[in-house]
């Protein structure tokens, strides 16, 4: 019960509201790198993959320092922890550190990523960050392991 008290305290405080949706779908950037620092509080080290789930629910994959797995969905107004799974593993290689996934995430909002929805990171060292752009459509990014882009495109 710890775990789950150390991860809903850091989001509520926050600020996050029912106004993280307010503009047409995705989550801002802003927004996103507050429920970062609350995933960061919750344990997470490293990350393989982040979702806007029908823009109310937030699912995170990846792993603690100690090799602990997680996967994590909470309500992405209030906070609120809707599942918790942890199971023993180990931090594979390709997965990104908190300061890389932010990283990554700057880099995709220079290349046009305005709202965020997804986020995943495979063993190929492929990123593939979607959302909108800023003319609300939707955009997906490719980055290396590097963290550079390496193509877009838009529906």
């Amino acid at each position: 019960m710890k775990m789950l008290t150390q991860w809903i305290a850091p989001l509520t405080l926050a600020g996050m509201t029912g106004t993280a949706m307010a503009d047409g779908g995705g989550l801002s950037q802003d927004d996103l790198l507050r429920l970062l620092d609350g995933a960061d509080a919750y344990g997470f080290s490293h990350y393989a993959e982040f979702e806007l789930d029908d823009g109310h629910r937030l699912e995170m994959e990846g792993w603690r320092d100690d090799g602990w797995a997680l996967d994590v969905d909470m309500r992405v107004e209030d906070g609120t922890l809707l599942h918790e799974a942890q199971h023993k593993s180990q931090i594979p290689d390709w997965s990104l550190t908190g300061a890389q996934l932010r990283q990554a995430l700057a880099n995709a909002q220079r290349s046009g990523l305005e709202r965020f929805s997804t986020l995943d990171v495979d063993g190929f060292d492929d990123i593939e960050i979607e959302g909108l752009d800023s003319d609300g459509r939707e955009i997906e990014l490719r980055l290396d392991h590097d963290l550079k882009v390496t193509g877009e495109e838009h529906d």
